[in-house]
């Protein structure tokens, strides 16, 4: 009978430091003040010949790893300076503690012109990117 208490014991606590470690690695928010500033990232698109702005007729922002069309269609960007938004603070509880690979698709009349790709995330307030170029000539 003995035995077994032991073993019991010894697999409950292994048990609660699995659960510890799994929890060391997610983001407690709960007691986190943030700044008031309202961050984005964008990526800007240049034209080669004359460094002016590349305007888009169209825009898509596509999350990776289910397809899934994130796009945030804001006039104030969009507003022939060559700027599009890839994702703003809004979209924090979607990145926080997560590398998240998107992929930038540029069309011009219905053609694709430019794909990127970038991996951002978020921490408990605000969006960053990871890797990525988000100045861009063609």
């Amino acid at each position: 009978m003995q035995k077994y208490f032991i073993i019991t014991i010894i697999f409950l606590s292994a048990l609660g430091l699995r659960c510890e470690k799994e929890n060391e690695n997610k983001m407690d928010c709960t007691n986190v003040f943030c700044t008031l500033d309202f961050r984005s990232i964008q990526i800007q698109i240049i034209k080669s010949a004359d460094s002016t702005a590349f305007l888009l007729t169209d825009f898509k922002v596509i999350r990776i790893f289910d397809n899934k069309d994130i796009t945030i269609k804001d006039s104030d960007l969009t507003d022939n300076s060559g700027y599009y938004q890839l994702v703003n603070d809004s979209e924090v509880a979607m990145l926080r503690n997560k590398n998240v690979e998107i992929e930038f698709q540029g069309y011009l009349n219905k053609a694709i012109v430019i794909t990127r790709r970038f991996v951002v995330t978020a921490d408990c307030c605000h969006v960053s990117l990871v890797s990525g170029v988000l100045v861009v000539y063609l």
